[in-house]
């Protein structure tokens, strides 16, 4: 894979990774946050995998930021419609997670 594709792969793993992150702090269904964790750590795997074919400069790694942040944001909208969340706190999220893989 090239490194566009490799950067859209990347992007929809780390908003998964987001989106699980979101959904521990705000379900409504206690018993789902321990399968949850487990997705967490296992879609984080991947990334960092995913995330060592290349090096990434600042120009890619910002535009895997954008990229996660829409895919985010469109995943809940569409999944996820009555989970609340601080997109500002969404995006402090996803920085954290590009910081620990790259």
């Amino acid at each position: 894979m090239g490194k566009k594709s490799r950067i859209k792969s990347l992007a929809k793993i780390i908003s998964n990774i987001a989106i699980h992150k979101i959904l521990v702090n705000h379900t409504n269904k206690p018993e789902s946050i321990n399968f949850l964790g487990s997705e967490i750590a296992e879609y984080r795997n991947i990334a960092f995998n995913v995330s060592q074919e290349f090096n990434w400069n600042n120009q890619d790694i910002n535009e895997i930021k954008i990229n996660t942040i829409k895919l985010l944001n469109k995943i809940m909208q569409k999944k996820y419609p009555d989970i609340t969340y601080n997109k500002s706190e969404a995006e402090k999220l996803i920085q954290e997670i590009i910081k620990e893989i790259t």
